[in-house]
Parts: C-alpha cells; structure tokens; sequence
C-alpha cells in the first residue's frame, strides 16, 4: 500500500456532502471530481477498493465515471474522478418529482438490467460473489451455527454468472445526466448472480424503510420506498404479482446483512444485537 500524494484542498470547493465524505471541484482541475471520504471508510484500502473496482468498471465499458488518482488530506484518502455535469440522482429525482416515483423506479430497473447484463471478469478488486458471500457468512459474528448452514445453502443456490453486480444498488447509486445513466459508489462491485442486488434493493426500501438513516438516503419517506420497490420490481421482472419473488428475496436479505457487516463491521454491542434480531427475522 503506498503513500499517496497529499491534496492541498485550498484549491478546491466543497460542492457536497453525503453519509461518508465530501465532493469539491476547483477551477485548477477542469472537469474533474475530488470524492474525499472520512471516517472508519477513509483507509488507503478502503478506497483502492473502490477506486480500482470503478476503474475495472470504466475499463469493461460500463456506464461509470472514469477515476484518475488517489490522494489523501491528512489520513484521510480519496480519489479525483471525471466530473458528471448537470447530474441527479434517482433518489433526489425521486425527491424532486414524488410523483414520478413509478416513472423513475423503471428507468432505474431498465438501467440495472442491462448493468446485470454486462460481462466482468474477476479481479483483486472486483471478487466472484459466492466466495465473498461465503466468506461474509463464517466472518459475522450473530450467526447461530444452524442460520450459517442455511445462509451457505442459499449462497450454494445463486447462479453462477460472470456478470456485473453492482453491490449497493440503490437509487442514490444511480445518476443520471442530461439522459445518460452512470453507476458510481462502486466499492462493493463483484461478478456472481445479480439476485443479490435485487435483495438489497428489496431490503432497504421494504424492510429498513422505518429507520431513519435510511430514509434520509434515499430522500423518501416510507410509501414513496415502498412505491419505488414495487414499481422497479414489476419492471425488472415483467411481474404484477411481486409475492413469489419478495418471499425469495427474504432470506437472501440475511445475506446482505452478514455481507454489509463484513465490509463495515462494528462491535458495539446494539448493533449487534440488531443484526441477530435482522437474522432472527429473515430466516424464521
């Protein structure tokens, strides 16, 4: 891992803020993004991962800004990328326009099939999900021994496909400028069967919907996520009945709770408890 050149952010202007870090731009670097992430993500590792993973991305033609350099302020890293002008996300659209919700959900899931569609190949930094699933399922900590027979089961059961997963797919994740889409937070980025995404979709509009943090990501309220689910659901499947797939995608949500915890785990004592809880309730 090496030392990476420190940015001088003098230069630059703060121009957002998410969960996790800032966006500035500056007149120096025409065109150009500065992402810096803070916090317990802001690890040299923590954004190679990311970084070469969006570049794995941009190098197999998908629809993702281009990245260029990592750099750091302090100790924390981030990384300059190609600038997307004139851009929203689906969920700011979303906020924007609620009653375009519908609209946005199946454009949002015409995007997702055709990003399921792309071939990868497997990388460093872009894993074969099964293994990294199977990984995920021994490192979790709030499994009893019986729900960790059942998780590698349904890991066993996913296809095996060398496909793009994006991971975090959400509508934050999706932005859309001047009517060309682009996939960006591409950290978690694999190759493997895409009924990952769906469960993680699945789980954070439908079952996580009444916890704040969540909504405040997705700039929606609970109905409006709700709305979102069920529309992107039927237009990426072709299915007016959502029944049989939402009683798929249940268990697999236990997945993406053991896969999350292995990317960001936290020993407070609380959430681990509520993972167990989350575990309890997806595999009864």
């Amino acid at each position: 891992m090496q030392d990476y050149p420190q940015i001088d952010l003098s230069a630059w202007t703060q121009v957002g803020e998410g969960f996790n870090g800032q966006a500035f731009i500056s007149d120096a670097h025409p065109g150009k993004l500065l992402k810096l992430v803070h916090g317990t993500l802001s690890s040299a590792e923590k954004i190679e991962q990311e970084f070469y993973a969006s570049r794995a991305a941009y190098e197999a033609g998908l629809p993702v800004p281009e990245v260029y350099e990592i750099v750091r302020d302090g100790r924390n890293h981030g990384y300059i990328a190609e600038r997307i002008e004139d851009k929203k996300s689906f969920s700011r659209l979303c906020a924007d326009e609620p009653e375009r919700i519908p609209e946005f959900a199946a454009l949002m899931a015409e995007y997702s099939h055709q990003l399921h569609a792309h071939p990868l190949s497997v990388s460093r930094y872009v894993p074969s999900l099964k293994p990294l699933l199977r990984e995920a399922v021994a490192f979790a900590p709030f499994v009893s021994e019986a729900q960790r027979e059942q998780l590698y089961s349904l890991v066993d059961g996913m296809a095996d496909t060398a496909t793009a997963v994006h991971g975090d797919l959400q509508p934050g994740n999706l932005i859309l400028s001047r009517e060309k889409p682009y996939w960006i937070d591409l950290g978690w980025l694999c190759v493997g069967d895409p009924v990952i995404d769906l469960a993680h979709l699945y789980k954070m509009m439908m079952i996580d919907s009444l916890i704040p943090a969540v909504q405040d990501l997705t700039h929606m309220n609970v109905e409006q996520m709700a709305a979102f689910w069920k529309a992107f659901a039927r237009a990426y499947t072709g299915m007016e009945d959502l029944s049989a797939l939402e009683q798929k995608l249940n268990p697999l949500s236990a997945l993406d709770v053991v896969r999350t915890y292995y990317f960001h785990p936290n020993e407070h004592p609380q959430f681990l408890d509520f993972c167990k809880s989350r575990m309890d309730e997806l595999l009864a």
